[in-house]
């Protein structure tokens, strides 16, 4: 299903999922309890990475290597519209509850983003010096995944640096994240639960980490070595949660799409049930100290589907899944429950990179 490197994932909040398929130039996607791919988005799109869907199925895409920009899809068509102009592929999109479009521009070295509601092409810096890679308060190296809570406060996976960094809203000197005895290696995602707990994607010790009142623990994959068994990750690039406290993973070098099912227990009083102040198309699951997850994860899309390199995905508040495709240039959706694919986007999708669904 997924061809070689899949690399962005997004779950909705209706358990959708969404992977982009970087080597085949597609989005995947995935409705809630499917494991027959829903839809693939192919048009327009050229090596996707990172994605993002709103509560409306608006789709957002890295679209890499057609002109540098941000590109939107509505539901219910094939044709995309430019959303933000760049100067380099964004490894890592975002919108925030004040519709701001963040990209993370990994080899220019910092964090911009623009507002969706104003028809203006105009975005600012909010993180990091542009061109500029550096290891102190105010500048990244390689930033990666991004993520902005309700606070407006921006998480950076700063790749290079081997750190996860906040910023504080409209501040551009951040605080380095302790991870206590963990020592990340090259993180590339960090999401954040309902009660801001922080979980990364450790790509260089191939392994998923998450916090929580204990603090920080590895939570999938734990070995540290990299390998193609069902309980082993190779360079896990993106993952997210559904809304059950499901984990899905773009597995990169494993050309797949792996999912570790939450396990409660009797001692768990975790309440998976994502719930927010304000509306959401992701999943925040709320999680109590003793939240684990199966060791064994199990393959929801391989790489026929998913092409190589998968690296974008995004699962929405309705469990639709989501991938971009990077090498067949489409954006593949799933939705919640179905294994089967339930939409192919192909058009305006060249080499997407990161993949969002907003609200509105």
């Amino acid at each position: 299903m997924v061809s070689a490197y899949p690399e962005g994932i997004f779950v909705d909040a209706n358990n959708n999922v969404y992977v982009a398929d970087y080597t085949d130039g597609k989005i995947l996607i995935w409705l809630n309890g499917s494991s027959t791919l829903t839809r693939s988005i192919t048009s327009g799109l050229n090596n996707p990475v990172s994605l993002f869907v709103m509560d409306n199925n608006d789709i957002y895409a890295s679209n890499a290597y057609l002109g540098n920009r941000v590109d939107k899809w509505a539901w219910n068509t094939t044709i995309s519209v430019p959303a933000m102009y760049t100067c380099d592929d964004c490894q890592g999109i975002f919108v925030d509850i004040n519709n701001m479009l963040y990209c993370s521009m990994y080899d220019y070295h910092h964090v911009i983003y623009q507002s969706l509601t104003q028809n203006l092409n105009v975005w600012s810096n909010v993180a990091g010096v542009s061109g500029t890679a550096g290891s102190t308060s105010t500048t990244l190296n390689n930033p990666c995944g991004i993520f902005v809570d309700i606070y407006l406060n921006l998480y950076v996976a700063d790749y290079g640096n081997s750190r996860i960094q906040k910023f504080a809203s409209g501040q551009l000197n951040a605080v380095t994240i302790s991870t206590g005895s963990i020592t990340l290696s090259y993180p590339t995602s960090v999401i954040l639960d309902a009660d801001g707990y922080l979980f990364i994607a450790d790509y260089n010790n191939n392994r998923l980490i998450g916090s929580g009142p204990n603090g920080f623990r590895c939570i999938a994959a734990c070995s540290e070595s990299s390998g193609s068994s069902s309980s082993q990750l190779n360079y896990p690039n993106a993952f997210m949660f559904d809304s059950y406290g499901n984990i899905f993973v773009a597995d990169e070098y494993n050309n797949r799409i792996q999912k570790f099912l939450f396990l409660p227990s009797s001692c768990n009083t975790t309440t998976t049930t994502t719930t927010a102040a304000v509306a959401i198309s992701y999943n925040q699951p709320k999680f109590d100290a003793y939240a684990a997850w199966d060791s064994i994860g199990f393959t929801f899309a391989t790489s026929s589907i998913v092409g190589t390199s998968p690296y974008g995905i995004f699962v929405d508040t309705d469990n639709t899944v989501y991938v971009a495709n990077r090498a067949n240039n489409q954006i593949r959706i799933w939705s919640s429950g179905s294994t089967t694919l339930t939409r192919n986007i192909t058009s305006g999708v060249n080499s997407p990179y990161s993949i969002f669904a907003t609200i509105t």
